[in-house]
């Protein structure tokens, strides 16, 4: 069998479960082969043993500028294709164990670039003076406020954005009725869908773009209404992918050249060039450095696994790239709230009143409920104002800057601050807290009483007479105070309204 018919073949058959993404790397990769052995006039499978395959290995090192994590991907695809050709007998047996893939270092496995704070706050000013509510803004806020990737992006529909909640459901759309065209999917399939929470302000700037005049409002070739747009439809992911090329040039967000290049004159001025410049970078770059940030800022892993689609071990290897130094000021800063010595003792907090959940699943502290227990909020008998976020259902909730993918339920169990323990009607010592308790006392010896009366009242097996009126009378009086009473306390522990 000839490269190209098993080629054609292989690719046949992993158009039933690949994505449309991988289905495209797929034939890159093999398309790479298929070219290495015509041009080597290569006809037949049969030839094909260890020798020809360290060959085709070095061939794809001298004529392309891959790094050793790209030719590791080349092979590893040529492997499982050449896996598939030993199924239908196009090669021998043992030849994909022969496929010589080569061993990545640990420090090149995956790249670390992502842009600086000031490249970041500098690109978000330029879109904010010059292109505010542009469909550049929404994809630059969108990847650097929540670290999705840009399929995830692309594939947001306008019923998908919950303005007035400011969530972003996220959702696996591949349009299977459609196989020669590319839906929506996710990476992770059904597994990444998800709902992201977002800050007022891009909710106000997503709201914006929608009402934008130059947002062109059409439908795409699916029959849905997409977020992004352009005059044909939804945009590609390479058309999202050059929109951060273009922006994240510094002779675009700065208007100067830290390459010493006269702008001028310099090819990657040029927007169809704008990918070789030196300090441009695509999507992938600025999704790191808003996982990284999250991380850094104390979201726990547990929640931001779910909101970047990435699992907890890949954000350890790959993303938690803080120095022994940084976690070690971390952890500093919790531990000064928790333990004598390690700060200033007013700042420590009373370990004696520290929630359960102060803990995560891991036993690890949660500094998001950390961060809520450092507030001092006495201005609701029920619970702190804010001027943050309203849950759903008007539920008001404190805006700590959680980047989490937390409900309204999850959030509100931890909302209260150590200062609602000692103040307000539900307060665990405090003036109404004292009145129910003496109001308790008080009853619980009424209960008594009322027991005494109520079983003196009951005939027992002696054949004890009938109480007298005046008996009876007592017994209805302690039965009606006990009552009250317990309706006072209820009241009192804010149980029922007052």
């Amino acid at each position: 069998m000839g490269p190209r018919e098993a080629r054609d073949d292989y690719l046949r058959e992993r158009k039933e479960d690949a994505s449309f993404e991988t289905l495209r790397t797929i034939r890159k990769g093999v398309n790479l082969f298929v070219e290495w052995c015509e041009e080597k006039d290569i006809h037949n499978l049969n030839e094909i043993g260890g020798r020809q395959l360290n060959k085709f290995k070095n061939w794809c090192k001298e004529t392309s500028d891959n790094n050793t994590v790209s030719l590791n991907g080349i092979l590893g695809i040529l492997r499982r294709f050449l896996v598939y050709c030993v199924r239908i007998e196009a090669v021998a047996s043992g030849t994909p164990d022969k496929t010589p893939i080569p061993n990545v270092p640990e420090d090149e496995e995956v790249s670390d670039e992502k842009p600086t704070d000031e490249e970041v706050e500098a690109t978000l000013e330029y879109l904010e003076t010059y292109e505010r509510a542009s469909r550049r803004h929404v994809e630059y806020r969108l990847m650097e406020e929540i670290g999705c990737r840009v399929g995830a992006i692309r594939a947001i529909d306008i019923k998908d954005v919950d303005l007035e909640e400011r969530a972003i459901r996220f959702r696996h759309r591949p349009e299977n009725d459609h196989p020669d065209e590319k839906g929506t999917p996710l990476k992770n399939q059904t597994d990444g869908q998800r709902h992201g929470n977002i800050p007022t302000d891009l909710a106000e700037l997503i709201g914006d773009y929608l009402d934008n005049p130059d947002r062109h409002d059409v439908t795409d070739r699916f029959g849905r209404k997409p977020l992004l747009t352009t005059r044909h439809g939804r945009p590609s992911t390479d058309t999202i992918r050059r929109d951060l090329y273009k922006v994240t040039r510094p002779c675009v967000h700065a208007n100067n050249c830290p390459h010493d290049r006269d702008i001028d004159s310099c090819d990657a001025v040029k927007n169809a060039y704008a990918s070789e410049c030196p300090s441009s970078h695509s999507p992938h770059p600025l999704r790191r450095y808003s996982i990284e940030s999250q991380i850094d800022a104390g979201v726990p892993k547990d929640r931001l696994t779910s909101r970047v689609d990435v699992s907890i071990p890949v954000l350890n290897r790959h993303y938690d790239t803080r120095s022994e130094e940084r976690k070690r000021k971390h952890r500093l800063k919790i531990f000064e709230k928790l333990f004598d010595g390690y700060g200033d003792p007013e700042e420590t907090l009373d370990m004696d009143h520290v929630p359960d959940n102060l803990f995560n699943e891991d036993e690890m502290i949660d500094p998001q409920v950390l961060s809520r227990l450092q507030s001092n909020d006495a201005d609701s008998a029920t619970g702190p104002a804010s001027d943050g976020a309203r849950g759903s259902e008007g539920t008001e909730t404190v805006d700590t800057g959680d980047k989490s993918d937390e409900t309204p339920e999850e959030t509100d169990v931890v909302q209260r601050s150590i200062d609602e323990v000692w103040r307000g009607p539900t307060a665990v010592f405090g003036p109404g807290t004292a009145a129910a308790s003496a109001t308790a006392a008080l009853g619980s010896r009424t209960a008594g009483r009322l027991h005494n009366e109520l079983e003196a009242m009951t005939p027992g097996e002696s054949g004890v007479t009938p109480p007298s009126a005046e008996r009876a009378a007592k017994g209805v009086a302690g039965y009606a105070l006990f009552v009250a009473m317990l309706a006072v306390n209820f009241a009192l522990l804010g149980i029922v309204p007052a």
